[in-house]
């Protein structure tokens, strides 16, 4: 089989515009059950040759299914995507209501958005700050968690889950969720200040002063005197 794709791809390539060739090496491709090959190989012999299409039931049903194939595929993205829009929204809606304080209605807003979108992780990002506020630290801890697990790097959970390992005094995970923070806002002066604070704790003082002169250098607002003078005890 390897040898007869070899001599197609030759074929092709000498004569790009070969249907035949297209259609042998479409059938190829399906028989080791490579779909997408197949239905390019398949898609370029049509558009050489639409006639293809009148002479072959077979390739009329394929021809067919991967239009069904691809129609159904468009309209499942769009169905994600238009979720992910009214989910932002709702989270939007949750987030102005958090500022002003009306905590209940912002977290009908964040479960709405959740039932919307459950793959969301700025939901159970903003669902953990909620917890936070109602002083339900384990709680926060487990949304933040999910947060992270939806395969997102997210810069406040990892800072919420650095801050809570460091009231656990779990340091070295503190370390880890601060850094990957970092990584994706290196030039967030409060994480370097946040980083400074765990290595102070852990009396670590060089690299404390690393990510403080970090810090300053970034945004000189972040400078503390008090900060300072324990660094350079």
């Amino acid at each position: 089989m390897k040898k007869v794709m070899h001599h197609l791809h030759r074929a092709i390539k000498c004569n790009p515009e070969f249907s035949d060739a297209h259609v042998i090496l479409a059938q190829e491709y399906k028989k080791k059950d490579d779909f997408l090959h197949y239905v390019k190989y398949l898609n370029k012999a049509i558009s050489i040759d639409r006639k293809l299409i009148l002479e072959s039931a077979e390739l009329q049903e394929d021809y067919a299914y991967q239009n069904l194939f691809g129609l159904v595929r468009k309209l499942f993205f769009l169905e994600m995507e238009q979720k992910r829009h009214l989910s932002n929204l709702l989270i939007e809606m949750g987030a102005y209501h958090f500022v002003k304080k009306d905590f209940k209605k912002a977290q009908q807003f964040y479960m709405d958005a959740e039932l919307v979108d459950p793959l969301s992780g700025d939901v159970y990002y903003h669902m953990g700050k909620i917890q936070l506020k109602n002083k339900k630290y384990k709680k926060a801890y487990q949304y933040f968690i999910q947060c992270i697990e939806r395969g997102i790097q997210h810069t406040g959970a990892n800072i919420e889950l650095g801050k809570y390992y460091q009231r656990e005094k779990d340091f070295h995970l503190a370390e880890v969720h601060f850094f990957c923070a970092l990584e994706t806002n290196p030039y967030d002066a409060s994480v370097h200040i946040l980083i400074c604070k765990l290595y102070l704790t852990m009396k670590k003082l060089e690299p404390a002063k690393h990510h403080y002169d970090t810090a300053v250098s970034l945004d000189d607002s972040v400078e503390d005197k008090k900060l300072k003078d324990k660094i350079n005890i």
